[in-house]
């Protein structure tokens, strides 16, 4: 399948309203602004969605966590309320700058650049300092968007991770990471990314043998995605 196809046939599924029958990503932490405890504010809500935090997650999920989220950039996080043409540009300092359409600099409060204290080499520790804080808090006190609107935004994104490491050919490869070596928060990041991308309530997940058929089929590839934002609290 060509893979840009792919890629197209995925955004343009993305369209879905929200569940609010019962408890998800959404409904537990979309008020989690009020917590100034960004590393509290997670741990209650993993605990909200009945997760196990005395439970290791798999080796080989860690692995694969965290080369997805190397992978996963920031670009459409910085394209939300239909500014869809904005290019992002990061200097290796952590600076972003965004550009609309036009070439002019992107200055409202959701999408203009931040500066970034994470590192895409270091994927947790990058969530942890500049995704999560931008998830809870929005981009600026004036930020109007709430976390449903960058949340779905941010699967976007993680998206594209995700279909890095489907078309990544050697997977032996994989950066090896140990649970017991983790940091608590780096571990509730973790936990976080487990129940997300490999919650076993799903029908299908991202063994080697359902990789094949998302490989075959963006159709197939689209059910695995869906999966995730059911989860996460929307409905197509």
């Amino acid at each position: 399948m060509n893979r840009k196809i792919f890629v197209f046939l995925v955004i343009i599924s993305l369209c879905f309203t929200t569940i609010t029958a019962q408890e998800n990503i959404i409904s537990v932490f979309e008020k989690s602004y009020t917590e100034k405890n960004l590393k509290v504010c997670l741990k209650k809500g993993l605990k909200k969605l009945s997760i196990n935090l005395n439970e290791e997650v798999p080796e080989e999920n860690l692995r694969i966590i965290n080369f997805i989220l190397k992978n996963t950039y920031e670009i459409n996080i910085h394209k939300m309320r239909g500014e869809e043409e904005n290019q992002v540009y990061t200097k290796q300092t952590g600076e972003e700058a965004v550009f609309d359409k036009d070439g002019n600099l992107v200055t409202n409060a959701w999408n203009q650049g931040s500066y970034n204290y994470g590192k895409y080499e270091m994927p947790i520790q990058k969530f942890e300092l500049d995704i999560w804080p931008w998830l809870v808090w929005g981009n600026t006190r004036e930020d109007p968007t709430t976390f449903e609107e960058r949340f779905y935004y941010y699967i976007m994104d993680l998206d594209r991770g995700i279909q890095e490491y489907i078309f990544l050919e050697n997977k032996n490869e994989l950066e090896k990471v140990k649970y017991s070596d983790l940091e608590e928060t780096d571990k509730l990041v973790y936990q976080f990314f487990n129940y997300l991308l490999f919650n076993k309530s799903y029908k299908l997940d991202l063994s080697e043998q359902n990789i094949k058929k998302y490989k075959k089929n963006a159709d197939n590839y689209w059910k695995y995605l869906s999966q995730l934002m059911e989860l996460s609290g929307y409905k197509q």
